[in-house]
């Protein structure tokens, strides 16, 4: 025994010995053997990745093998570990050959370097570090999977947020935080001089100051052409106080009497179709809290009129009394004729366009005097905008400096005018034949000055160079549209996800979504508890099944309702969803624009999402989605659910109840009388307490078949 203490004493000392500080190590760049010893920054909560720190610099560990080499490796632990040196889009890893060596475990933290966002590059990259007077450009919402602008002290910098990290989903503070987390990179450049990052560990990172805090987003109500409601909640009760202004200098401020957790400020007297910047903060003896300023926009007095066009056949028969307009092969005739409508300005951001009666009207357009300016990818033929006149001037988005494309298709036309300033949106490019006539597409017009403004603004961002995630989250995001509560988000730097996500958990009682790309692991699972409530209803069309990352798997085996459009001719390229479209007591929602449900069109693709509460639009929608999705089931469909042979029995039971079905059953919901699930089973024969009525909802190959059960 004392020669195996020897021993294990001698191979310690022997590793630790052998060791290079870990700047060394790293100076000796890409392919370089290394063994480094020092502190383990992070743990499970960041992934398969261990970040190592010593006195003089940190490292990234990752195991490209099967081995787990440093999966067992805790946030605090000593440790010793070999390896090679390889670069990852940008930062620098160690790929270890061997087990890490575990000298001991429960070690203080190496103490963060305070820094500034321009200091978050390689000099700190893998270190921990921290940022004081940090302000998320998008306070209130939540943090969804993928990157998060901050600024401190008017500089600014980027988190990332990783599918299971323990802060998603949860609450982005409104004021003043101090943010710790671990400096990485992930950037397509090369050489590697961007794509900075830095990575929270969970809560504890971002610590909020005083004790005082602004607890909820701020968030706009009771829009008009004149004046605005803000609300908010703070931790404590305290005034209610705002600055606003036409800038964000502000210089206006209002407020209400008496303190309270829950605020709300009337702003009056503004101006119609105008935005206004504004903060809101309260007050407690002498604490405050501070909201990010946000940017918020009167209603307009325009018509408001929505306008959808699809190009494939609809189903009126569950219209509930405005016809959905399929138009076929008159999409581009469509475009044309509203292109028709500029005097003055014509905005058009376009992923890829070949069509030439639409590249005619923009000739025409510009030949009139109307000020014309075209924002296009670069990655793609958009063969069109070789027969534009020569002086209308066209800007790309190239594939460098940040990853992604510009795959917006949306247009401004008249922005300043108060009746004569559309919008197109939709999820059309101008491609012939393909977008516009084969493609099953939708195109959306919206006659609205604040959101023609609002477009303008995000145009005008892309139009001076920024793209992708160097963009601001700079733009009103709620709108009064004749009465219609509109919202308006860009990608990246909107948080989209977080707002689909809203819509997807505000069913009441069914969501129909058609998606040509549905790859986000956040999405599917909120649509999967939405489906596992009892009295909704999920049906689904993805066109991308086979995709890597694809949710129609788990979305499928979950039992929901949702159909393959692959392999079949024309492609689904839609991207929009429906929440409890005919419900009028609910709030009927339509969900479209560019943006896929995938992590490309959250973090990196110009993209954009309009949200529309307005039930005739909704259910324009659905009239869409009902032919598309009945042209791919052969079930009957009655009362929203499937109507098939399926027997439970004995019914009345004294217990035992059983499931006889010659369908493929992936799961069933059991739900009590009130509508409280109880639990979801995969058997076919199971044992329920007696004296009561359950629900059965029975999710089957074919769909969702709902069954009633009494116990005796």
């Amino acid at each position: 025994m004392k020669k195996i203490k020897i021993l294990l004493l001698f191979v310690i000392l022997f590793k630790t010995n052998y060791a290079q500080d870990i700047f060394t190590a790293r100076s000796q760049g890409v392919g370089a053997n290394v063994t480094i010893s020092g502190i383990v920054t992070n743990g499970d909560e960041l992934g398969p990745i261990r970040y190592i720190e010593d006195s003089s610099a940190g490292l990234a560990l990752y195991d490209m093998t099967t081995n787990n080499y440093i999966s067992s490796c805790l946030r605090g632990d000593s440790i010793t570990v070999s390896g090679t040196l390889v670069d990852y889009n940008g930062l620098l890893e160690l790929n270890p050959n061997a087990v890490a060596f575990v000298h001991s475990s429960g070690n203080i933290m190496p103490s963060p370097q305070i820094v500034t966002p321009l200091q978050i590059g390689e000099a700190t990259e893998s270190e921990l570090v921290q940022v004081d007077n940090v302000i998320f450009n998008s306070g209130g919402s939540s943090f969804t999977v993928g990157t998060h602008d901050f600024t401190s002290n008017s500089l600014s910098g980027k988190i990332y947020i990783r599918t299971g990290h323990p802060l998603a989903n949860s609450l982005i503070p409104s004021g003043p935080v101090t943010l710790i987390g671990i400096c990485s990179q992930y950037t397509f450049l090369i050489p590697a001089v961007d794509g900075y990052q830095i990575l929270p560990r969970d809560s504890a990172d971002i610590i909020q100051s005083g004790n005082l805090i602004i607890t909820s987003a701020v968030t706009q109500s009771n829009i008009t052409n004149n004046s605005f409601d803000l609300s908010w909640t703070t931790s404590d009760s305290a005034t209610s106080e705002c600055n606003y202004g036409l800038t964000p200098s502000f210089g206006l401020t209002a407020s209400t009497l008496g303190n309270t957790n829950n605020h709300s400020i009337s702003i009056n007297g503004l101006q119609p179709a105008t935005f206004y910047y504004a903060q809101c903060y309260s007050v407690n003896g002498n604490d405050t809290a501070f909201s990010n300023t946000g940017i918020y926009s009167t209603a307009s007095n325009s018509t408001g009129e929505i306008r959808p066009y699809f190009n494939h056949s609809v189903d009126n028969s569950v219209s509930t009394g405005v016809n959905a307009q399929n138009i076929t092969t008159y999409f581009n005739d469509t475009i044309k004729a509203y292109i028709d409508l500029a005097q003055n300005t014509l905005d058009i951001c376009v992923y890829n366009a070949s069509d030439a009666t639409i590249g005619t009207a923009i000739n025409d357009a510009y030949n009139r005097g109307v000020q014309v300016r075209y924002i296009a990818d670069d990655d793609v033929v958009n063969s069109m905008l070789n027969n534009l006149d020569p002086n209308i001037p066209i800007v790309f988005r190239t594939p460098v400096p940040v990853a992604g494309i510009m795959h917006n298709k949306f247009l401004v036309i008249d922005a300043n005018s108060v009746n004569n300033s559309w919008i197109m949106g939709g999820s059309t490019n101008w491609t012939n034949p393909s977008n516009l006539f084969n493609d099953y597409n939708n195109l959306i017009f919206i006659q609205d000055q604040a959101l023609a403004l609002a477009y303008t603004l995000e145009f005008e961002e892309m139009w001076s160079g920024i793209f992708g995630s160097n963009k601001q989250d700079n733009t009103p995001h709620n709108f009064m549209v004749n009465g219609k509560h509109i919202e308006l988000y860009f990608s990246p730097s909107d948080q989209t996800t977080s707002h689909i996500l809203e819509v997807i958990n505000s069913v009441d009682y069914s969501l129909e979504f058609a998606l040509l790309d549905f790859t986000r692991d956040d999405l599917g699972d909120a649509i999967i508890d939405i489906h596992n409530n009892f009295g909704t209803n999920v049906r689904g069309i993805v066109e991308s099944e086979n995709t890597t990352g694809s949710e129609f798997p788990s979305l499928n085996s979950a039992g929901v309702n949702i159909k393959s459009h692959t392999g079949i001719p024309h492609t689904i390229h839609h991207k929009y969803a429906i929440a409890d479209a005919d419900i009028l007591a609910s709030d009927p929602i339509l969900l479209t624009g560019s943006h896929n449900w995938s992590n490309n069109a959250e973090n990196n693709s110009d993209e954009n999402t309009l949200i529309i509460h307005d039930h005739i639009t909704a259910n324009i929608y659905l009239q869409e989605f009902t032919k598309r999705f009945n042209e791919l089931s052969s079930t009957s469909v009655i009362n929203d659910f499937i109507e098939i042979d399926v027997n439970v029995f004995p019914n009345p039971s004294f217990g035992q109840v059983n499931i006889q079905s010659d369908l493929r059953i992936y799961s069933i919901n059991i739900y009590q009388e009130d509508g409280k699930l109880i639990k979801i089973i995969k058997e076919r024969s199971f044992y329920l307490e007696g004296n009561k009525i359950y629900f059965l909802k029975i999710n089957s190959e074919l769909g969702t078949i709902v069954k009633t059960v009494f116990v005796k």
